[in-house]
């Protein structure tokens, strides 16, 4: 007969919440999703703990691309996999935001399509950008 285990609930919440503060609070959040044949997906959890689904685009292939009234996310993937964000906006064209994505260093454009109002897109930005410096 096995001893088992018993979690005491309380305790066990507290410290995941404690491992998720002591976290960046913003972060990439990988779907489990089939690939798509026109862009792959991804989504970002912000300050806010509000998730973004986003588009991610390679920088080559972003270059005929057209994204009116999107929020361009400047992201580069380290070795490790991991993705940082390290430039953020909204207001311009796809061609300046890849133009500052190439200038941040970034590898992928990462676009957010589900806002209506400029209003929205600035605080999707500072969710996004959070205490970080870019």
């Amino acid at each position: 007969m096995s001893a088992r285990r018993r979690l005491a609930w309380s305790n066990e919440l507290s410290r995941l919440k404690a491992d998720r503060a002591a976290r960046s609070q913003v972060r990439e959040e990988r779907l489990k999703v089939t690939r798509s044949s026109t862009v792959a997906l991804s989504a970002w959890r912000g300050v806010s703990g509000r998730r973004y689904v986003v588009g991610v685009w390679t920088l080559d292939k972003a270059i005929g691309a057209d994204a009116p009234g999107a929020v361009f996310l400047a992201v580069r993937r380290g070795e490790d996999g991991i993705a940082r964000i390290v430039g953020a906006g909204h207001r311009g064209q796809m061609w300046e935001a890849l133009q500052w994505a190439r200038y941040d260093r970034a590898t992928e454009l990462h676009l957010y399509h589900l806002a209506d109002f400029d209003f929205e897109r600035d605080a999707i930005v500072e969710d996004l950008i959070g205490d970080d410096a870019l």
